[in-house]
């Protein structure tokens, strides 16, 4: 009897089964690549033996009768769905290294479900590793009998952190994971689609002294042709003092720079000098989710354009699949497509960023082996949510201490999150970029801040149209098209603009530049925006107006009055809106915000920025307040390990939300690019190119608002939802959410 040949794929369609790609290869090449990816945080052994063993299931009968009745083959047994191929490797791990084992359990059972939660469900590891599943057979010793020394993971603990035992084990185990399914990933794809293949490989082919000196030829370019005069002296200034800093050791900085400062290139230029000397892997640039990020991106493809466009990578939509509620499963094509940010300069946000180094899927995990040995920067770092601050600033000093990190917090007030006698979290050993930052945000001053108080929408139109350019900032996205058609109509709509996140990337990338053109040339420029142009969008008007925000984002408005400097004063109005009644985190900075501004002349004085930040992160005193309650606690899901490493990693992900209504991405048809790109995926279906091109044409909806859109809305391959109603896209304001039925909550619109 001929012995039985295992096979780890198939090829869909094809019955001539040569060429298929045997168990064997596929388990020994994901174990080469899980070993690599692990060698990163010094743990090669763990990553071999999740290799070997992460699909040990596959060598028996009814995984391989699977196989061949899926693709049309009469098999010994009728399968009529998958089997369940990563429990035996998990059982394995147990029993092989007990309790030790447990981690690698974790790893394997969960690379094709995400990791689990210990105990408490069916799908929890404990209900795992009792399963009765069938017998595998023919292993190969080489899998079957691989021993290599398995200790306990070398992380050093943080003795200053309670339960930091229990959390750095649980997210070396998740970085580990990371490396699985990563390596699964890349292996499936180098079989399937070795074209696509061969593509990812050489987009890494850029490296960072490239990239410096591209940076450094730009910056030399700006600085011989800047205008001279105060502002353009101080850029130099942070210039200069970022490549100082750049040669001290790997650790956490600050930069504590004004807007207008050239924050911006000048914190790449410490992380690129920095990266260069301490033999940095990649560069990760974490925006705010309130800011627009393809601004940034932008600006840095413009200094990188010479060396081709695999070297930023732009990330921040949530573009897991929207899955059919009938077909709950990832499809192959899906998995491959999503990110592992193999680029050497990722640009995101920072729910991309946290909500990933928390997660429990695939999707969002395969990235974190990538963030290994990398430089960090916080952009507005103060703006990290309150009530998760905790695991935040754990995740930060956990990625410096072990996995060879550095971070830059960047600031335009103060490195609020750093820590002192009133905020026991805060990071420590934190060493600031800026000789005197007090003296530079003096010397950079160039606004005056006008309280005018409560006012009515009637009022405020007839204030700003006293004003022949402005920027009007407001809280909420039905407040900023409201205010837009008001204004509109009144001026015509002449060099009158509207800016939210009900329009896609490339929309706002295409007004920004509509808006600049007409600042240059000194024309009527009228904005009506969210706060996401507070942050990387680089505008200078000679009056602003802001709705009642935090202290931060009151000083990011000023960044955009008089930002170069040229008046003797801008001016910035703010004002309360009475018409609109904010909930949830923008009403809780707006009432710190509210509470100081009789007590100081000066609201963005260094005395008034301590006082707001004093009453917005520092009153929250307990771990209660900085990680929500005792039962929504993040960090209660890593206890000391001293229960058999019991982690409730699916939970802990649940918990772990920037924003408590995600919402559903959809891809819109702005333009004709957007129309042919949405056709594309109809066509060809999803990769991971595709995908990173129809982000510029995306937009985030609330659940009830996509739900009551869902006449205009197709789902495209059962995963991808995408605006088949072309009116339901205005030219001016976006996706439509002001029809009758549609309803947008207060809580955090951008």
């Amino acid at each position: 009897m001929q012995p039985r040949i295992y096979y780890g794929h198939s090829v869909e369609g094809d019955t001539d089964t040569s060429r298929w790609e045997l168990l064997f290869d596929h388990i020994l090449r994901v174990s080469d690549f899980c070993k690599g990816f692990a060698k990163g945080f010094r743990a090669e052994n763990w990553g071999r033996l999740a290799g070997l063993w992460h699909d040990l299931g596959k060598y028996s009968a009814p995984f391989q009768d699977y196989l061949l009745t899926a693709n049309g083959f009469e098999a010994h047994l009728e399968q009529i769905s998958r089997v369940d191929h990563a429990t035996a490797g998990a059982q394995l791990a147990v029993r092989r290294y007990a309790e030790l084992g447990t981690l690698l359990a974790y790893v394997i059972a969960g690379h094709h479900a995400g990791l689990a939660d210990a105990n408490g469900n069916r799908s929890s590891l404990a209900e795992r590793l009792r399963k009765d599943i069938h017998p595998v057979t023919d292993v190969p010793d080489e899998i079957s009998n691989a021993s290599v020394e398995l200790g306990i993971p070398l992380i050093q603990m943080n003795p200053a952190a309670r339960k930091a035992g229990g959390f750095q084990l649980a997210f070396f185990t998740r970085m580990l994971f990371s490396c699985l399914v990563d390596a699964d990933f890349l292996a499936t794809e180098e079989f399937c689609d070795p074209e696509k293949s061969k593509v990812r490989v050489s987009g890494l082919r850029a490296v960072l002294p490239e990239m410096h000196r591209a940076l450094h030829s730009v910056l030399e370019s700006k600085q011989a042709t800047a205008k001279p005069g105060n502002v353009t002296i101080r850029r130099q200034q942070v210039l200069d003092s970022c490549r100082l800093a750049a040669s001290q050791p790997p650790g956490i900085f600050s930069l504590t720079v004004p807007t207008g400062g050239g924050k911006t290139l000048s914190s790449l230029a410490f992380a690129l000098d920095h990266a260069i000397k301490h033999n940095k892997d990649r560069i990760i640039y974490s925006i705010p989710f309130t800011s627009i990020i393809e601004q940034t991106a932008d600006v840095f493809r413009d200094v990188f354009q010479s060396l081709g466009n695999e070297v930023v990578l732009e990330h921040h939509s949530n573009l897991d699949p929207n899955l059919d509620p009938e077909n709950k499963r990832e499809s192959r094509r899906s998995r491959l497509s999503t990110e592992n940010w193999d680029a050497p300069l990722v640009v995101t946000t920072n729910v991309q960023l946290f909500e990933s180094l928390f997660a429990a899927k695939t999707s969002r995990c395969r990235k974190l082996h990538n963030i290994v040995n990398s430089v960090i920067i916080l952009d507005e770092a103060q703006t990290l949510p309150v009530d998760r601050l905790q695991p935040c600033l754990a995740v930060l000093e956990e990625l410096v201490r072990n996995y060879g990190c550095t971070v830059v917090l960047c600031t335009a007030t103060q490195p609020a999150i750093v820590q002192r006698d009133q905020f026991t979290i805060g990071l420590s050993n934190v060493t600031e970029i800026i000789p005197n930052p007090a003296d530079l945000a003096v010397s950079m001053k160039r606004v005056e801040i006008e309280m005018i108080g409560t006012v009515t929408d009637e009022e405020l139109v007839e204030r700003m149209l006293e004003q022949d350019s402005f920027l009007a900032i407001v809280n909420t996205r039905g407040h900023a098209a409201k205010l837009y058609r008001e204004i509109s109509a009144k001026r015509k709509r002449d060099g009158t603009y509207h800016l939210s996140t009900l329009m896609c990337g490339q929309h706002r990338s295409d007004t920004i530049a509509e808006i600049r053109r007409r600042l240059e040339n000194k024309q009527r420029c009228c904005v009506i925006s969210t706060q996401l142009i507070e942050a990387g969008v680089d505008v200078d008007f000679p009056v602003v107006f802001r709705a009642m925000a935090g202290i931060d984002s009151i000083a990011q408005a000023a960044g955009r009055c008089n930002r170069e400097g040229r008046m003797k004063t801008g001016k910035v109005f703010v004002f309360d809106p009475k018409e609109v009644k904010l909930q949830g985190y923008l009403n809780s900075v707006a009432q710190s915000a509210k509470e100081i501004v009789p007590d100081f002349e000066d609201l963005l004085s260094p005395a008034a920025v301590q006082k707001y930040f004093e009453l917005h992160y520092w009153k929250h005193r307990g771990e209660n307040n900085w990680d929500k309650t005792n039962d929504q606690g993040v960090m209660r899901c890593f206890p000391l390990p001293v229960r058999g490493f019991e982690f409730d990693f699916r939970t802990a992900s649940e918990r772990f939300r920037f924003i408590e209504e995600q919402g559903e991405t959809v891809f819109v048809p702005y333009g004709i690019q957007g129309q042919k790109l949405i056709e594309r995926l109809r066509t060809e279906g999803p990769d991971r190119h595709l995908l990173r091109r129809l982000q510029r044409y995306s937009v985030t909806l609330y659940d009830q608002i996509f739900r009551a859109m869902s006449p205009d809305i197709e789902l495209i391959h059962g995963q991808y939802a995408a605006l088949g109603n072309l009116s339901a896209y205005d030219e001016h304001l976006g996706v439509r959410i002001d029809r009758p039925g549609y309803f947008e909550p207060s809580a955090l619109i951008l």
